[in-house]
């Protein structure tokens, strides 16, 4: 049951969160599908689950599990911001939760996509409010679970040029010259908006270009990954897709368990495949431009895109160390991951701040004394806890090996 909406003030102790799955055409299916698996719940027939959203965006809010019944979760911070998020969360950023947690399953390549920052957001939500959601930007953080392949940010000018000369047939399609790329961001911007513009005014002339592409990377006896990726989604994409050449622009990265990349606005990327726990603020905001059957506004990615060269920001942590601390340069959130061992029990301290806790091994028990009432509750594989600000400390205690993941919003620096 739902409560109906109404003031209602939340004691200090967990609470358990029920969430919204998406079922995105890039989700893992059937056997593959992780989501189902974490949760405890059958996949259904040849449906895919992409991600798991555990927060409070409107478009799909968890729920608390109160004894009243479910309650949405914007619901209930906006009955009781204070002792939900804290004091300082309202002062900072008004009775909304500023993050958004997720579990992210990818079977098939997401597309080639980037965020705006929070000055273009609010504009591009004033001007297209169907398309763009909201008016809040979207850094984020993604960690693998068990693995990650993805693209993301331009390549070094070299190694750009260097695919550009392996591929000519991008170049010759941009109509400039592989050098561009060498010379700085507004050389690179040209080329990228070059590219795009003429994938949209000239659509026939890049699937020609594409096939003589396809056709001359079929004749070679030994492929880079990234070539077979092409080839892959040359399959999938067959009309005009520019997408398909920004494959060779950007960084291909492999994370595995326990490693993280940090995207902020502007970042071009895609998922490529594999599992991951995502975390970031509180957006749903996606300029996309290729391998996409969805809306696609290529003259907005061009305009927001970052064309630095920089190496995107990747965590990659001693695989032994039992505590991980993702702090990227934001100030939505933080994210640790944590591993306990069969009976390991610790006292986790108060912070002015909601937290978010998801169990993706094992089982979490929480103790807790709120008032001088004391309670206690087992979490397994798959369940997300809400702690309120309210609460304090509490005390976890893992019955069997357990792996666990917890966000918060970071004091102010």
């Amino acid at each position: 049951m739902i409560v109906e909406k109404k003031t209602v003030r939340f004691a200090a102790r967990p609470y358990r969160l029920e969430n919204a799955i998406r079922h995105y055409a890039w989700g893992t299916r059937n056997r593959d599908a992780f989501i189902p698996r974490l949760i405890g719940k059958q996949a259904e027939p040849d449906t895919p689950y992409a991600e798991l959203w555990i927060g409070a965006h409107p478009a799909a809010p968890s729920h608390l599990v109160t004894e009243e019944g479910r309650i949405p979760l914007d619901r209930a911070i906006a009955s009781d911001p204070e002792s939900i998020l804290g004091e300082s969360v309202v002062r900072r950023f008004g009775p909304t939760l500023p993050f958004l947690l997720k579990v992210l399953s990818a079977g098939e390549p997401l597309s080639i996509q980037a965020h705006p920052d929070k000055r273009r957001a609010r504009i591009l939500h004033a001007r297209d409010p169907a398309h763009y959601p909201d008016g809040n930007y979207k850094p984020e953080i993604a960690v693998a679970l068990d693995g990650l392949t993805a693209l993301a940010g331009f390549k070094p000018p070299r190694e750009m040029a260097e695919a550009l000369n392996a591929c000519p047939e991008i170049a010759e399609f941009a109509g400039m010259e592989s050098a561009a790329v060498n010379r700085d961001a507004r050389g690179r911007k040209a080329f990228f908006t070059h590219l795009m513009r003429r994938s949209q005014s000239e659509p026939d002339r890049l699937i020609d270009a594409v096939e003589r592409l396809k056709t001359r990377i079929l004749q070679k006896t030994r492929r880079s990954e990234t070539e077979a990726l092409f080839l892959t989604l040359r399959d999938r994409y067959p009309d005009a897709d520019a997408g398909l050449f920004s494959l060779f622009l950007l960084n291909l990265i492999h994370l595995g368990p326990g490693e993280g990349l940090f995207l902020g606005p502007g970042i071009p990327h895609a998922y490529i495949r594999g599992n991951i726990v995502e975390c970031m603020a509180n957006s749903d905001n996606v300029v996309r431009a290729g391998l996409t059957p969805k809306f696609r506004d290529a003259e907005t990615l061009v305009e927001i895109l970052d064309y630095d060269t920089t190496r995107p920001v990747l965590f990659r942590p001693d695989s032994s160390e039992r505590e991980i601390l993702y702090a990227p340069p934001v100030s939505e959130f933080s994210l640790s991951r944590r591993r306990l061992e069969a009976g390991e029990a610790s006292c986790i301290g108060a912070v002015a701040s909601i937290r978010m806790i998801l169990v993706t091994e094992g089982a979490l028990e929480l103790s807790w004394d709120a008032e001088g009432i004391p309670g206690s509750e087992t979490f397994g594989r798959g369940s997300s806890v809400l702690i309120p600000a309210s609460l304090g400390k509490f005390w976890i205690t893992a019955p069997a090996g357990t792996l666990f993941f917890a966000v918060r919003v970071p004091e102010s620096r």
